[in-house]
């Protein structure tokens, strides 16, 4: 295994690390988050922004289910594109150079909504963009990748030709 692949792991581990890292300081930070809730909330109709200012914990609440539920389930996308990518896989390659873009490009928006955690989301991305170039720049990995097509492509013609013959 090519040691930018190892390095990839790692990245995917201290991604997960802020993952998670992120709903818990927007718990220290409660009285923050709604601040930047109602920031936002100025642009609503006038119904709904006096709603907002009168149910504010509820708010924080959907807030902070949507960011954990949403964090989790990232999380669990690097854990299972990862080891797999690890091993060689192109559609897993594939599938976490997709999640990586997406996610980078979500944390952008994001942080332009309100920067109070940029401590978080500026590293995060970070580690996307060099997890991006160790998944298809390195020389090593592309002919590590290259090498495990090769083998799965003489495998499956084998078993065809043992099928036929």
């Amino acid at each position: 295994m090519p040691r930018p692949i190892r390095w990839l792991a790692i990245g995917a581990l201290v991604s997960i690390i802020l993952l998670l890292a992120l709903p818990a300081l927007m718990l220290i930070d409660r009285d923050g988050v709604i601040a930047a809730i109602m920031r936002e909330g100025q642009r609503l109709e006038t119904a709904n922004r006096e709603w907002l200012a009168a149910h504010p914990d509820i708010v924080f609440g959907f807030v902070m289910i949507y960011t954990v539920v949403l964090h989790l389930v990232c999380a669990g996308v690097l854990s299972w594109f990862t080891p797999k990518a690890a091993r060689g896989r192109g559609w897993a390659r594939i599938g976490l150079s997709v999640y990586l873009l997406v996610a980078t490009g979500l944390s952008v928006v994001s942080a332009v909504q309100g920067g109070m955690f940029l401590a978080i989301v500026i590293p995060t991305d970070i580690i996307h963009v060099l997890m991006l170039v160790l998944l298809w720049a390195p020389p090593s990995v592309r002919r590590f990748y290259a090498e495990h097509r090769s083998v799965r492509r003489s495998r499956s013609t084998a078993t065809i030709e043992g099928a036929v013959t």
